[in-house]
């Protein structure tokens, strides 16, 4: 994507597009965070609002910078990333990732529509949703340490 190209801001000597997922990814952290607050005061529209907001926002983020960034630098390295933390590092953060965008599209899907079989729906919310958050905020941080392994110089 053009719009992301050229050098980033934070210093690090990473592309533009990296240093702006890591800066957005941390918002939708604090973002998620701040919406179950507002279901523990039971805004509850607010709160889906706010997290399908976030959701929606991530696979953008995914389609425009991290699906493209592992298509180029890791995906060439299968099968061996595990032999490098360079590639290992967005390996494992890409799994994490699928687990957590799947599991937040899970529970939106279950429940904000009739889509998901009933044999299938959860009826005690507190788990599923404190599930999500803990996978989401694992996620976030080995994006971090993802960050730091390409373009902090760790583990080269």
């Amino acid at each position: 994507m053009p719009w992301i190209s050229g050098e980033g801001f934070l210093g690090m000597g990473a592309p533009l597009g990296a240093d702006i997922n890591l800066v957005v990814q941390g918002m939708m952290g604090l973002a998620l965070v701040a919406g179950g607050g507002l279901a523990r005061r039971k805004r509850y529209r607010a709160h889906a609002v706010m997290q399908s907001t976030v959701l929606l926002l991530n696979l953008v983020m995914i389609a425009t910078v991290m699906w493209p960034s592992a298509e180029q630098q890791v995906m060439p390295a299968f099968p061996g990333v595990f032999e490098r933390w360079y590639f290992a590092a967005p390996a494992i953060h890409g799994a994490l990732g699928i687990l957590a965008e799947g599991l937040g599209i899970f529970v939106a899907l279950v429940a904000g529509t009739k889509l998901v079989p009933e044999k299938l729906r959860f009826q005690n919310w507190k788990p599923w949703m404190r599930a999500a958050l803990i996978l989401w905020w694992t996620t976030l941080l080995s994006g971090v340490g993802t960050y730091f392994v390409w373009y902090g110089a760790v583990f080269r």
